[in-house]
């Protein structure tokens, strides 16, 4: 969800009561392309050689969607192939995709999921634009090769992280210039979870909010927010828009704050940080991501949830937290599906007969994930225990973290 735009110098319209909340509030009808042969461009530079650059892992799943299908009907799953011979794993693995109520748009949410020994690694995107699931599949696919790839990886993933976001987004510009798909209008956004020695880093753009689940002293499982919505309304960002030449206002009968340029009634995004939007990059919309780190307290932490505005546009984060936290770790498929489907229930209440995707992601995190086979577990925990709705995008790899 995120973009609304019209013709230059066009009147500013009343945005109708059930496209205001979506992605495009105001457009033509969008116009879909085939474009599977973009991820021949990304796996150049994150795929080809994963394998040749890690040692062979004992314990390693990811999975990758296959392109958006326009045919599939509201709350169909996206096709998904698992890779690395799993499918499941402890009973702690979920996977599936949710399209929503547009029937003028494929599903243009995409995620990934990465399990390897002592790594684990999960993001999800969001695309908006009449480009959207081409975009949010490039970038799904490019983004944590890039990570891992970089050379500061193990010394400084502060630093892997914002140089990865930078290439995605450029990488995802020579796409366009080459004819794959076009970014001007259409983008997406980014949240990427990692955990590495008790440690979650955080790396995002967007709206697509990561939430960790967490005992208080009272003994009351609590939402505490790992990213911060990036909307345009927030003073650091509206300043730093106007600077660079856009303006931040809301059209007559909306409901977001929205980036245009000034003068103009587009780009029209109602985020103030995503990949690809090149048009909103010349108004202040930047791909630079927010970082957030924070150790992990096993004794205290349950688990993470990561999802697309599809969710958090009616569910806030410790009202999703308290629908989770009634599954146990063995049951976090049906907690998965039980937060999608309150979230499809809600828009329904809300706006009838529109519904935005839905991409949910739950990994545990505590004392209750841990493998039964003892002591090694605080770090095979690494491997997520996660369930999803939606599409994946990596191939297999390996990665074993240098001696001490």
């Amino acid at each position: 969800m995120g973009v609304c735009f019209s013709s230059s110098g066009a009147d500013e319209r009343p945005v109708s009561t059930q496209r205001r909340r979506l992605t495009l509030s105001q457009s033509d009808a969008v116009v879909h392309q085939d474009i599977n042969d973009h991820r021949g461009l990304v796996r150049q530079v994150t795929r080809r050689n994963l394998i040749d650059l890690f040692p062979a892992s004992s314990r390693r799943f990811s999975l990758i969607g296959k392109p958006a299908d326009t045919n599939q009907k509201g709350f169909d799953n996206k096709r998904i192939e698992a890779l690395g011979g799993v499918t499941n794993v402890d009973n702690r693995v979920g996977y599936a995709c949710k399209k929503g109520l547009k029937p003028e748009s494929p599903n243009q949410d995409d995620f990934f999921v990465i399990g390897i020994d002592e790594l684990g690694m999960f993001g999800v995107f969001d695309g908006h634009g009449p480009f959207g699931h081409d975009v949010s599949s490039f970038c799904h696919d490019a983004l944590p090769g890039l990570v891992i790839k970089d050379e500061e990886f193990y010394t400084d993933p502060v630093a892997a992280f914002t140089r990865a976001f930078r290439d995605t987004h450029l990488l995802c510009e020579q796409a366009s210039a080459k004819g794959k798909f076009d970014c001007s209008l259409s983008g997406t956004t980014a949240t990427v979870v990692m955990t590495r020695d008790e440690t979650i880093y955080c790396a995002w753009v967007g709206d697509s909010r990561a939430v960790i689940a967490t005992t208080n002293a009272d003994g009351e499982v609590v939402a505490e927010d790992l990213s911060r919505d990036h909307k345009p309304e927030r003073e650091e960002e509206k300043t730093r828009i106007r600077a660079r030449g856009g303006q931040v206002r809301k059209l007559e009968g909306d409901i977001p704050y929205r980036v245009f340029l000034k003068g103009k009634l587009y780009p029209g995004l109602a985020m103030s940080r995503s990949l690809g939007d090149s048009i909103g990059v010349s108004a202040g919309v930047t791909y630079e991501p927010e970082i957030k780190i924070r150790k992990i307290d096993r004794a205290r932490d349950r688990f993470v949830v990561l999802c697309s505005d599809g969710v958090w546009e009616f569910i806030s984060s410790q009202a999703a937290v308290d629908i989770l936290n009634r599954y146990s770790v063995g049951e976090v498929q049906r907690a998965a599906e039980a937060l999608a489907q309150e979230a499809w229930k809600r828009w329904i209440q809300e706006e009838g007969n529109v519904v935005d995707d839905i991409t949910v992601i739950v990994a545990w995190l505590g004392e209750e994930s841990k493998d039964r086979r003892g002591k090694e577990s605080s770090r095979e925990s690494l491997w997520w225990a996660s369930s999803a709705y939606c599409s994946l995008g990596l191939s297999e790899f390996s990665l074993r973290w240098p001696s001490e």
